[in-house]
């Protein structure tokens, strides 16, 4: 994948405690000088596109104590064959902060119910690409029906944000 990255540099692997050694994230940090370059003062978690050692990466940058991270996962990690301490070239462009994949199940199943269409409209879109994520991270047929439901019961507010039953 090659495209206009107007961000580019060499960054080390490294991981981010935050406060728990069952929370230990892989990330990379932003140069200062290129974090001055971003718009995100508008927009902390800002999200970006581009490239880790020449593979597609989408992502947000997280803002921690001043400075600002992009977070891999390990398969990620695993795809561009690298672990923490090493060295790697990122290349990054601003996103449209509004985009939202929607799963093409979820997708049809809000076009055959327009008041919970109506309703998704009116989120934000960090909270529907949490909620097509919900969709998209399933993997049979079962559960993403399953998940739509429950993502339609978190629209009509049946369920909390992370899909558990609210008891009335």
């Amino acid at each position: 994948m090659t495209g206009y990255y107007p961000h580019s540099f060499e960054a080390r692997i490294t991981t981010h405690d935050v406060g728990s050694s069952r929370y230990v994230y892989k990330v990379i940090f932003l140069p200062g000088e290129v974090a001055t370059d971003l718009p995100l003062d508008t927009y902390p978690r800002l999200r970006v596109t581009g490239e880790i050692a020449g593979h597609p990466y989408e992502g947000s940058c997280t803002p921690v104590r001043g400075r600002y991270y992009l977070l891999l996962s390990n398969t990620f990690l695993a795809a561009i064959d690298a672990e923490v301490g090493d060295e790697v070239e990122v290349r990054l462009a601003v996103a449209d902060q509004n985009a939202v994949a929607i799963p093409m199940a979820l997708l049809h199943a809000l076009q055959e119910n327009p008041d919970i269409q109506e309703a998704w409209d009116e989120l934000t879109p960090g909270k529907q690409r949490g909620l097509a994520y919900m969709v998209a991270s399933a993997k049979t047929p079962p559960t993403i029906a399953k998940r739509i439901n429950q993502v339609f019961d978190i629209i009509t507010g049946k369920r909390d944000a992370r899909g558990h039953p609210i008891k009335r």
